[in-house]
Formats: structure tokens, C-alpha cells, sequence
């Protein structure tokens, strides 16, 4: 996910616009909607798909499914056979618990840099997200919880304002939401997002040990809710 639009003053010097973002590609196209399609179970693990298949349904040629594919390749979300096709990987517990350990300090690294860095107007856009999954995890609404998640971790990364956390966070992200997706339950929704929101007010007050705190906080949370996923089967 790229970083946020710059703003730059209008004539007046009054007004502050975006720059328009660039367009996107056909394979960064591709690689959007396939990815959500493994995330969402659309295509579940141990799936074997085509790349014919996937062009045909996304109604895109085959070099930016398969430039897609090769970044979810990556990210292990599949694994290629030639002459059989493409095969969807299962969610992994025990990957998942490595990748905590990784994301932790790098998540803190993104709370003291987005201190540093945000403008007014990037905090806003994080409370705005903050308080949206407040209202959908409140509400129980899977699949708005979920996609607010997103917009928040996407603009947290951006308002950082450093395209290597940017590319880094990108992978660790998408897998994190693949298995969230599958194992998360509703019932810890509004704990989970009440401690993102403790998160964000933390960083709009610009207070990076109170910001590290609480993400200190939801690394635990988190550890505990991926161990208990041990002992039960997928929830979706």
C-alpha cells in the first residue's frame, strides 16, 4: 500500500487538496482481488485454481494474474504447480505466532514515526477509522470489522511516511488478516478495537511510550486469542 496522497496548497493558500494518487495496475488489480478472495475463503485452503480461471473471472489477461500470483506466492498464500495450477495454502497457527514476534517492534517502530511524521489532518483519518471499528464491532458486523481494520493498519503505515515500513508492513499485514479472517472470534471484536482506539488517541496525543504501551497491550491480546485458536476449528 503506497503512502498517503501529499497535500499541497491551492492558488488561494487557503484550501489543502490531495495530489491525485496514481493509477493503478492491471496486476496490483489482480493481486487486490485475489488476495481478498483467499482472505475471505472465496477460495479456501487447498483450492486449486488456474490462472486461466482467475483471468477469466476478473476479466483480466494472464501476465497480471500471474504477476499477481507471484507476490502471493511470496507471502506464502499459494504455491504453484506447473501443468497443475495453483494451489491455496492453509492458514498456519504456528506461522502465525512467528509472525507476532515479528510485527510487534516493527508496529512500534510505525507508532513512533507516525508520532514524528503524521499531519492533523493523517490523525483524524486514524480516529475516524478507530472509531468506525468501534461502531462495527459493536454492532458484530464481520466483514465491516474487518474492513475498517484494514483502513486503519493502511493509514497508520502510511502516515509513517517510509516506503520501506510501507512495502515490509504490506506482507505482514495481509497475512495477519488472512488468518484474523479465519480464527478471529466476534466476541473479542470491541476488546480488540477498544485497544487500537487507546492506540490512536496515544499517537494523536503524541506520546510514543504511551503509544508503545498499547501496542504492548494488543501484542498480548493478540498472542492469546491466536493459542486459543489452537483448540478450536475455523470460524468461517
Amino acid at each position: 500500500m503506497a503512502s498517503p496522497r501529499p497535500v499541497t496548497a491551492e492558488a488561494d493558500g487557503d484550501a489543502l487538496v490531495p495530489n491525485p494518487r496514481p493509477p493503478r495496475s492491471l496486476a496490483e488489480t489482480a493481486y487486490d482481488a485475489i488476495e481478498q478472495m483467499i482472505i475471505s475463503r472465496r477460495l479456501a485452503p487447498g483450492a486449486m485454481v488456474s490462472e486461466g480461471e482467475l483471468a477469466e473471472e476478473l476479466a483480466l489477461g494472464r501476465t497480471p494474474v500471474r504477476e499477481a500470483l507471484a507476490r502471493l506466492k511470496a507471502i506464502g498464500f499459494v504455491e504453484v504447480h506447473p501443468r497443475r495450477g495453483v494451489l491455496v495454502t492453509p492458514v498456519d497457527i504456528i506461522k502465525h505466532l512467528e509472525l507476532l514476534e515479528v510485527r510487534r517492534p516493527l508496529d512500534e517502530t510505525v507508532a513512533r514515526c507516525v508520532i514524528a511524521r503524521a499531519s492533523e489532518t493523517d490523525v483524524a483519518a486514524l480516529h475516524a477509522c478507530a472509531t468506525g471499528l468501534i461502531a462495527a464491532a459493536g454492532a458484530r458486523d464481520r466483514e465491516a470489522y474487518f474492513r475498517l481494520k484494514r483502513a486503519l493498519h493502511e493509514a497508520l503505515v502510511g502516515a509513517a511516511y517510509n516506503p520501506t515500513l510501507t512495502g515490509t508492513m504490506a506482507a505482514l499485514h495481509a497475512q495477519s488478516r488472512r488468518f484474523w479472517y479465519t480464527y478471529e472470534p466476534t466476541a473479542s471484536f470491541l476488546d480488540c478495537a477498544r485497544i487500537h482506539l487507546g492506540i490512536v488517541a496515544a499517537i494523536a496525543a503524541r506520546d510514543p511510550e504511551a503509544a508503545v504501551t498499547g501496542i504492548g497491550t494488543l501484542f498480548d491480546f493478540l498472542d492469546q486469542m491466536t493459542r486459543k485458536a489452537l483448540d478450536r476449528r475455523p470460524l468461517v
